[in-house]
């Protein structure tokens, strides 16, 4: 009976998530776009709630963040776990950079039932796991130490590549972000910038630019300095110039300053 139970519950919270779906499929810009305003949302949640009060010091010495808005993950004896991610970085001004795109996913077996839905932030703290999250895949727990928040805290955090900090709503139980697979989502980048960069053109290169990113960069400038007057926030500029190869793009305005005198940040 109980077995029954539970699969019933997992069905029914799939076919809710089929529900929902939209009836337009969206373009990838769309859901990059969307991405980064629901990620700038679960920021502001985090530097508001005290609950999680142990992560605000840490954010200060962070070398970048993670954000996942939503991921989900259920199943029974055989469970699964995916969503998307955004990364953006410190800068050495103290500004944050545009964000670059993932995918996250995870398989696990073991003792496991109930369907949850999750919102993440991790601290990246360590240039090595800033490297490894710019390579193409990424294992956390493998290629990268990662500990929960608050528990990762305090001296350990010195020497773990990423701190997890996390609130779910709904029952689940046998799964964690140990094991779990985060991609870089090429094609998103693509989309959101009208340019072929990689993660790294993006975070160490800045050779891409969307003015949409602005709302995620205030909102991490916030978390990552909570005691600081919102005025000192660093104004976060555009590039230069776009590279000589991505003038075709100058109709959209996403690299450099808006052009033909376009304001409106389309």
């Amino acid at each position: 009976m109980l077995i029954r139970i539970m699969r019933a519950t997992v069905l029914a919270g799939l076919a809710a998530l089929l529900a929902a779906a939209p009836a337009r499929a969206e373009t990838k810009r769309e859901k990059a776009e969307e991405l980064v305003a629901r990620a700038a949302e679960t920021v502001a949640y985090f530097s508001e709630d005290s609950a999680f009060e142990p992560m605000w010091s840490l954010a200060d010495d962070a070398k970048a963040m993670v954000i996942i808005p939503s991921s989900w993950r259920g199943g029974f004896i055989f469970g699964g776990a995916g969503g998307n991610a955004v990364m953006i970085a410190r800068n050495e001004d103290g500004s944050w950079s545009q964000p670059t795109f993932f995918t996250i996913g995870a398989f696990s077996f073991g003792f496991q039932a109930g369907l949850e839905n999750s919102e993440t932030v991790l601290l990246v703290m360590t240039q090595r796991g800033m490297e490894h999250l710019l390579s193409t895949t990424v294992k956390l727990g493998a290629d990268v130490s990662i500990a929960a928040g608050p528990i990762g805290a305090g001296a350990k955090a010195q020497t773990t590549d990423i701190l997890a900090f996390s609130r779910a709503r709904g029952l689940y139980g046998g799964v964690s972000l140990e094991g779990a697979i985060l991609k870089a989502r090429h094609a998103w980048n693509e989309a959101y910038y009208n340019a072929a960069v990689s993660p790294a053109d993006i975070i160490y290169r800045e050779r891409a630019y969307n003015p949409r990113s602005a709302v995620l960069q205030g909102a991490v400038w916030t978390l990552a300095n909570r005691d600081a007057p919102a005025n000192l926030a660093p104004v976060q500029a555009a590039p230069v110039s776009p590279p000589a190869d991505k003038q075709e793009y100058e109709d959209d305005a996403v690299w450099g300053e808006p052009v033909g005198g376009k304001t409106d940040g389309r």
